[in-house]
């Protein structure tokens, strides 16, 4: 009993010094931002022993090289190794201006679309465009490289062969009068190559129009991918019998 309390406390010890190590590597890239370097750097070299593979210390580290050649490998692998950490954002935006800066247009160009493509819930996206917009120039929106497409098509909701007499689903985003709004709305749907439809019901004098995204065996499978058509919409997509 008292090695199984003992294990538990040593557990909770190590779970409150690794949520206070990020708190603390947090305040040190805000002193960096702030143009205060001289605790960060006294602290970066324990940082790396104890938590190499920390994103947050790794974004810390690029930080406080002047050189961004030398800071972009650390940067990347940020966004290689944790997509899905706070700081894959800002170090994909760090390249971003990186690039955009030396006037490597087809670099920076590149790095933007993979920006907004993976992150387009990024508060950092009004600024980069602006950034854009300022040195190279930024891409349109309709603008995309093989690479992204290959990756955005493995989104794309999958559709097995099926028996004719099997029942299939689909999930309804938006039920409008106006068609520009549904035009509008499908040609979202597109861009993040999305199977979407349209169908319409006219109840005289108006008509209605359906976008739906997606065709589905079962129910379970339609569930599956409504936090993805959710994200493009913006909306509460509906789960229903085509």
């Amino acid at each position: 009993m008292q090695r199984s309390t003992f294990f538990l406390l040593s557990l909770l010890i190590l779970q409150s010094l690794s949520s206070a190590q990020t708190v603390s590597v947090k305040a040190y890239i805000q002193q960096v931002a702030s143009g205060w370097t001289s605790d960060a750097k006294k602290a970066l070299p324990d940082l790396l022993i104890d938590a190499p593979d920390d994103p947050a210390v790794l974004f810390l580290h690029a930080s406080l090289v002047e050189d961004p050649k030398k800071a972009a490998p650390l940067l990347e692998r940020i966004v290689d190794a944790f997509p899905k950490s706070e700081w894959a954002d800002d170090a994909l935006a760090r390249l971003v201006i990186f690039s955009a800066t030396k006037n490597d247009a087809e670099k920076a160009k590149k790095t933007f679309i993979t920006m907004r493509e993976q992150y387009s819930q990024s508060e950092l996206l009004p600024i980069l465009y602006d950034v854009m917009r300022t040195t190279v120039g930024a891409p349109p929106p309709t603008d995309r490289s093989s690479t992204l497409a290959a990756v955005a098509k493995k989104t794309e909701p999958v559709v097995e062969s099926v028996p004719k007499t099997a029942k299939l689903y689909t999930l309804v985003t938006r039920s409008t009068f106006s068609k520009t709004e549904a035009d509008l709305l499908v040609e979202q749907f597109k861009k993040k190559h999305m199977r979407v439809r349209v169908t319409s019901e006219t109840s005289k004098p108006k008509t209605r129009y359906i976008v739906s995204v997606g065709e589905y065996n079962t129910e379970a499978d339609a569930q599956k991918d409504i936090d993805a058509v959710r994200a493009v919409c913006k909306c509460k997509p509906v789960v229903t019998k085509r």
